[in-house]
């Protein structure tokens, strides 16, 4: 027993030592690399961004290189529609002198006015520092350039675009590569792994597409519909350059905790120079009530559990990635390491990692969940699970009634259980009701009809299940 844990440990810790050189290594060429790097890890954001819309297409009749080529045309038509509206709303209001003066007089008079708050006006400043807001925020290094005015921080901002055009360019010819690269990878996999090997490396790399899918397409809609309610109440409410303080929601919101709070901040501050502080505040309380509802609400039901993820390493991440590349590395740096968390728990090897990245411990139930999600159990998944059953202590004979329990609870809560999670909730009902009751949950799963009868039977079995889970 002792050498077999010596073995396991020596095994694991040849694992991290290996991933703790290849970190280092990759820090020092992306900070040695970053022109070159930096381009081409926008794309990939972009390309996994693109893929599910691709996919979509592809299972409707499209060949995959149209599809692509449809989603790759939209992305264009959607950079360049929002490219052309913010540097409108830009020029216009910089140019607006008048307007501008106003808003500055306004902005300073009422900044003033939050210094003498007590408590507040330490952290932004005192009144005897008689320092602008644009003075505040650059001594606290939220904009560059020292820009004492608005006027001045909107022109840099436009000049900050224009640089950007040379980037672009880049990313575009990185991602039609990636494109491509995309479309020959099966056959390289089926050339790479022949025979056996071969089905299992296609298991776990569609696993991986799955996940990646599914987690881009929820940050996605997500960061829309805040960024779209973000863009209506500031609309609604007056303030200038609204559809730029969406745009930027829509980017920060895929960095949890503290990107939608970054993203909140400039609306804040130009909606003090424009409305009365009564409505100022309102308006500041709706901005903070929509983030909390898409990011709390919405999103958690969406994905059905939150981000698992340590947040002390996912903040960890952010401020290094902001350090190592500025804004550009720390909006990139969640979806990229959500992905490579994804792909390290779908391989054996590495899924030691991705557990310690993980907020909460292992539970078997879950993991039967997402193992029963395509439908089926096969050989390897069982033999996984079982791995995992034994790490956490528990029985062989745990895992009909965990399987069970992972099976009813996606019932409950309206997943797919067509296939094997449909004949281990018919098994469990058979144990602990008459046929008639079996019967009639059988038809409800059928149907995809759970009525609050059947989902009262599926509750009950599941609290049974649960006690002898707990008795055992």
């Amino acid at each position: 027993m002792d050498e077999d844990f010596v073995d396991v440990f020596t095994k694991r810790l040849s694992i991290f030592t290996n991933v703790a050189i290849l970190v280092t290594i990759i820090i020092i060429a992306m900070l040695t690399l970053k022109d070159v790097l930096q381009p081409f890890f926008i794309a990939l954001g972009v390309y996994f961004v693109l893929k599910p819309g691709a996919d979509k297409l592809s299972e409707n009749g499209f060949p995959l290189g149209y599809s692509y080529f449809t989603m790759f045309m939209l992305f264009l038509l959607v950079i360049v529609s929002a490219a052309y509206i913010s540097y409108s709303q830009v020029e216009n209001l910089s140019e607006d002198e008048e307007k501008m003066e106003k808003y500055q007089e306004n902005l300073q008079r009422k900044w003033k006015m939050l210094q003498g708050v007590p408590g507040l006006g330490g952290f932004i400043g005192t009144t005897e520092d008689n320092g602008s807001v644009t003075q505040t925020l650059s001594e606290a290094g939220l904009i560059e350039g020292g820009e004492t005015n608005l006027q001045g921080m909107f022109v840099g901002v436009m000049s900050a675009a224009g640089s950007m055009f040379a980037t672009f360019m880049t990313v575009i010819f990185f991602l039609i590569f990636i494109i491509f690269e995309a479309n020959l990878l099966p056959g390289r996999i089926v050339a790479a792994f022949p025979g056996e090997a071969n089905a299992t490396v296609k298991n776990v790399v569609v696993k991986i597409e799955e996940s990646i899918n599914t987690y881009i397409v929820v940050k996605t809609g997500v960061s829309f519909g805040t960024a779209f309610c973000v863009m209506t109440i500031l609309l609604l409410f007056g303030v200038d350059l609204w559809f730029i303080w969406g745009l930027l929601t829509f980017l920060f919101n895929y960095v949890p905790y503290i990107g939608s709070l970054i993203a909140t901040i400039p609306p804040i501050i130009l909606g003090l120079a424009v409305l009365p502080t009564g409505v100022w505040a309102f308006m500041v309380l709706l901005l903070i009530v929509n983030q909390q509802v898409w990011g709390n609400l919405i999103e958690t039901k969406w994905t059905g559990t939150q981000l698992d993820i340590s947040p002390v390493l996912l903040l960890l991440v952010v401020a290094f990635s902001f350090w190592l590349w500025g804004i550009i590395g720390m909006i990139l740096s969640v979806p990229l390491f959500v992905i490579t968390k994804i792909v390290l728990e779908n391989i054996p090897t590495t899924r030691p990692i991705a557990i310690l990245m993980s907020e909460s411990a292992p539970d078997l139930v879950t993991a039967y969940e997402r193992a029963l999600s395509d439908g089926e159990l096969s050989e390897e998944e069982i033999s996984q699970l079982g791995e995992l059953r034994d790490v956490l202590g528990l029985s062989a004979s745990d895992d009909q009634v965990v399987a069970e329990l992972a099976a009813i609870h996606m019932a409950l809560d309206g997943k797919d259980i067509s296939g094997d999670p449909h004949s281990l909730i018919l098994a469990a009902a058979s144990n602990l009701l008459d046929s008639e009751q079996v019967t009639q949950i059988d038809d409800a799963l059928r149907k995809e009809d759970l009525n609050e009868e059947v989902s009262t039977m599926l509750e009950y079995i599941q609290e049974k299940l649960e006690e002898e889970s707990e008795s055992d």
